[in-house]
């Protein structure tokens, strides 16, 4: 279904739940962290988007200050908060997002990152067109593309789902 890259060189598992706009993507993954939870792993959630300038810096902040005096790189970092912003506008690699949750979790679902090397979740809606993707696809939510061989769930099917994620990624129930 998709062509093949290197696996993501990250110590955490890392499943990418991706599809068209529209499909539910945001409301699996809400589900899927919830009921894996539940049973006792810790979950972090990475969203991929690429509308640039999600979270502006008002002019006069001190990350605005600091970004405007040339830095590479801005990190704000607060309780509970860490915002990452780069001079350049490039994307920051999965990898390294990924290094910033050791040991705070367990494993990783990512929305989006469909050309990363990650085995997917593809989630799909009859009359919406697919999108392509890159790794392995472990399961379709949704409506199956025609030649689709491999596990379908439906939308709230988590609990199964997670089932199938807990023994791909060699995880065991926990609670």
């Amino acid at each position: 279904m998709g062509r093949m890259k290197e696996p993501l060189p990250t110590a955490l598992p890392v499943v990418s739940v991706v599809g068209p706009g529209g499909v539910g993507k945001t409301s699996l993954i809400e589900a899927l962290a919830r009921e894996l939870g539940r049973r006792g792993h810790r979950v972090a959630c990475i969203k991929h988007s690429h509308h640039a300038g999600l979270l502006p810096d008002p002019p006069g902040t001190d990350t605005a200050r600091l970004a405007a005096a040339g830095a590479a790189a801005v990190v704000l970092a607060a309780p509970g908060l860490v915002c990452l912003r780069r001079a350049d506008g490039g994307q920051w690699p999965l990898p390294a997002l990924v290094s910033l949750l050791e040991g705070t979790a367990d494993l990783v679902l990512t929305e989006g990152y469909r050309e990363a090397p990650t085995p997917k979740v593809l989630v799909l809606r009859r009359g919406l067109p697919s999108v392509p993707v890159t790794g392995p696809v472990l399961a379709v939510v949704g409506d199956a593309p025609e030649g689709w061989s491999g596990p379908t769930f439906s939308h709230d099917d988590a609990a199964a789902l997670a089932r199938l994620l807990e023994r791909h990624l060699g995880l065991t129930e926990r609670h």
